[in-house]
């Protein structure tokens, strides 16, 4: 049919209403390019080795996947013939299959299959992709997605670009900042008194920032409850579950899909991936398990018309859950042996020097550090800022960031990308001796400060 006339794709009834809006800019992440500070340090000491406690980048820090065997892992993967068609916008079968069968082993009380499984682009990458289907799915923009108190610092963007608010439950350094019952029943009622629902719940184990672990049974009780209080998505982000104590291993998704009720398991989705536990950050692989056949095909009609899956992410995939036991593979163990020694060492030696901290499983502590602010730094390191202003004083945890980084040589993420100023996101994704050292180089430093 021509179009002699300006014509919507869709009909009048479902097209977007036209309203104002004073909807804030999202601006690039800094966390990035904290390192980037640490020239300065060796621009002035050359000869005295820097530590890099930012990010929690196994690909850099623990080295990664050889090239020469990424590329063995990549030819494996691509056919003989075709090699750059498009793939299947949610994962290729063999892959999804793969992943299903030899990393979950559901059984068939799951009433799931590997259709279930829809692999995207990273975990960035199935996060938007389900804030999307969150937003369809409700019929509404406007509403809230429930966080905790100390939210990963890509949590409160992703939500709002999609058109939904980020509500951070209560939560204190007490209990490591976990969600809680009482925490989600407090934030029902103030959504409700601001004309609001909760549209989502993310719940993360091991925790970005803080490291904090709940048990299966804890999250299982967190799940139910916020079923019954009527929360109708649950996205429980599982990226960091294999990189935790040999003792406390991964989580047994099959055994709590099992054990939920029919509405709360209807309601609930699973993340992993590999950007932490293989150290493979720039390849972009992570998967959503979707509980119910509507959830999945509503993934999948995001999927089709956005961000496809790459080769390489896929062919690394495919490498490690080929296997009966994934973790056992070497590109698995490169980052979990080594982060697990470290991780010991910085529990040992933040509660031998005192300090108040979080550091349960995963890749990171969550240290307290406002005891410093107010402190004076040395004369010999303090530094102009932009104005021309001599910054002489420890007034907040940014300037704390910055004097670790340009005055001592250590690299760490403040705690305001957090939302939590009185504290730092400590990256131990690293071997042993380097955890150690800069450990050392943190406590070190905040002595040098003076009253």
């Amino acid at each position: 049919m021509e179009n002699n006339e300006p014509r919507y794709c869709d009909v009048r009834e479902q097209q977007i209403p036209a309203f104002q809006v004073n909807k804030r800019e999202v601006w690039p992440s800094k966390m990035f390019t904290i390192k980037l500070e640490l020239q300065d340090f060796i621009k002035r000491h050359p000869d005295i080795p820097v530590y890099d406690a930012s990010q929690g980048d196994g690909g850099s820090s623990l080295g990664g996947i050889p090239k020469d065997e990424l590329a063995e892992a990549l030819k494996r993967y691509l056919p003989d013939e075709r090699t750059t068609q498009y793939g299947n916008p949610i994962g290729r079968e063999d892959v999804r299959k793969a992943i299903f069968e030899n990393y979950y082993r559901f059984d068939p009380e799951t009433g799931l299959t590997p259709d279930h499984i829809i692999i995207g682009d990273g975990g960035r990458d199935i996060l938007q992709k389900w804030y999307q289907v969150v937003v369809q799915s409700t019929g509404s923009f406007g509403n809230n997605i429930l966080v905790s108190a100390a939210p990963w610092g890509s949590y409160p963007q992703g939500p709002y670009i999609n058109g939904m608010n980020v509500l951070m439950a209560p939560g204190s350094i007490d209990n490591g900042f976990k969600i809680t019952p009482e925490a989600i029943d407090k934030c029902i009622e103030f959504s409700a008194r601001d004309n609001r629902k909760i549209a989502g719940l993310i719940i993360t184990s091991p925790d970005n920032p803080t490291g904090n672990y709940m048990d299966a049974d804890y999250m299982i009780s967190l799940i139910e409850h916020a079923s019954e209080r009527g929360i109708p998505h649950i996205f429980a982000d599982l990226i960091y579950q294999s990189v935790t104590d040999p003792e406390v291993g991964r989580y047994n998704v099959n055994g709590i899909i099992n054990r939920l009720s029919e509405k709360a398991k209807s309601r609930v989705s699973f993340m992993d991936g590999l950007t932490k536990v293989a150290g493979a950050s720039n390849l972009r692989n992570a998967h959503l398990v979707c509980t119910t056949d509507e959830f999945s095909q509503k993934m999948k009609g995001v999927a089709t018309h956005t961000v496809i899956p790459n080769a390489i992410g896929e062919a690394v995939a495919l490498e490690i859950y080929s296997q009966r036991e994934p973790t056992e593979h070497p590109w698995m163990q490169k980052v979990i042996l080594p982060t697990s020694e470290s991780r010991r060492i910085v529990r040992e030696k933040l509660t031998e020097l005192g300090y108040t901290f979080v550091a349960d499983q995963g890749y990171y502590a969550f240290i307290r550090v406002k005891e410093w602010f107010g402190k004076k730094i040395p004369a010999g390191e303090q530094w102009q800022d932009s104005n021309g202003n001599t910054v002489d004083t420890i007034n907040d945890v940014v300037t704390l960031k910055s004097y670790l980084t340009t005055r001592c040589g250590l690299a760490v993420i403040h705690g305001t990308v957090f939302k939590q100023p009185d504290y730092i996101r400590f990256s131990y994704a690293n071997s042993p001796e380097y955890t150690g050292g800069s450990i050392m180089r943190l406590h070190e430093s905040l002595g040098q400060l003076d009253n």
